[in-house]
Formats: C-alpha cells, sequence, structure tokens
C-alpha cells in the first residue's frame, strides 16, 4: 500500500476553508451533480467526463467513488453558508497512469470566477504536504484552460510538461499541461 492511500484511509471526511465544505459525496448528490456536469463547456476540459452527462453517469461515479478505496479521496464541494452542492475535487495516486499523486477538481459554470476553485485546490494541496512525507504532487489542466491554469499557479504549480490526451467529449487529442506542486512552491504560494 502506498503512502498516499493510506492518507486517504485516514477517513478525512470533512475539509474546510472560509467558504466551501469538502465532504464525503453521498447518493443524494447524484441529481447535483448531473445537473451541473451536463454542461459542455465543464466537459470539454474534462478528458474523461462524459457529455452528455445523465444521471446513470452521476449514480456511476458515486457508486465507483465509494468502492475505489485505492484510487484516493474525492470530495464534494459544498458551500458552508448554505450547503449547496457546486462541484467536485480529489486526491488521487494513480501511480500507474501518474508519476505523481494528483489533485483534480470541477465546478459548476454558475460558481465560476469566484475563487471556490482555488480554495478547494489550496485545501486538497494543505492536506497532502501536512499528511506525507512526499515532496511534490501534480495538478493537470487542458491547455486551453486558462482559468485551471490560473488556480494551479496560485497554488505553487510549475509547468513541467505537455502532453496529448483523448477527450471523451471532443472526440479527438487535446494538449494537456500538466504542473508540479513541489513542498516549497507550496509553501511559497502561501505566503504570497
Amino acid at each position: 500500500m502506498t503512502e498516499m492511500n493510506r492518507v486517504c484511509d485516514i477517513k478525512c471526511e470533512i475539509l474546510t476553508t472560509d467558504r466551501l465544505v469538502l465532504r464525503q459525496p453521498h447518493h443524494d448528490d447524484a441529481e447535483d451533480i448531473a445537473l451541473l456536469a451536463n454542461n459542455y463547456e465543464i466537459a470539454k476540459n474534462l478528458a474523461r467526463m462524459p457529455y452528455p452527462y445523465y444521471d446513470t453517469d452521476a449514480r456511476d461515479f458515486l457508486k465507483k467513488i465509494s468502492s475505489d478505496t485505492e484510487f484516493g479521496c474525492t470530495f464534494a464541494i459544498t458551500k458552508s453558508d448554505n450547503g449547496r452542492f457546486i462541484g467536485v475535487c480529489g486526491l488521487h495516486d494513480a501511480s500507474g497512469v501518474h508519476e505523481h499523486p494528483y489533485i483534480g477538481y470541477w465546478l459548476g459554470e454558475p460558481y465560476w470566477g469566484q475563487g471556490y476553485a482555488t480554495e478547494a485546490a489550496r485545501a486538497l494541496i494543505d492536506l497532502f504536504f501536512k499528511t506525507t512525507s512526499r515532496d511534490t504532487m501534480m495538478a493537470s489542466c487542458m491547455s486551453i484552460n486558462d482559468a485551471s491554469r490560473r488556480v494551479i499557479e496560485k497554488c505553487g504549480g510549475y509547468l513541467w510538461k505537455s502532453e496529448d490526451v483523448f477527450s471523451k467529449t471532443l472526440s479527438k487529442k487535446q494538449k494537456i499541461d500538466k504542473f508540479r506542486i513541489s513542498r516549497s512552491s507550496w509553501m511559497k504560494a502561501l505566503a504570497a
């Protein structure tokens, strides 16, 4: 068992920030997930998210993450003032696929441009560096996704490499930029 999987075994069920509560997703989130994820503007920026996104996709996603302890920890992003579901984020270690553990996230379009993605990403990165001895993690975004690039850079991410991935939504290869986030670049981002 890798150190990252032990982190997820800690059962960190809730992370809180100033405006968000990151909690374990549950079956009651399926309707909200399907409603927000069924959006071409979101799907075109995520290599594996199907579009259109149906209720069955949401239920399948929730079933997968509830039984997939090897893959990582996934959180529902909710607003702390009213509990409203606004997206999903996660901390993952797919060592057969990626060189480093990584964070991922998406928000429903009504919640873009309000700093929620940065707030959620910072909570996950902080969890990673506080609970592991690892010095590097990664994040990635489609090269065309300037907003996500800014989130990653605000969290101390620096461009590492680019590669092509197949986009389900676009049915073609897209360029993806991979960023490393080191313990030292994270500390610098926190101090900024």
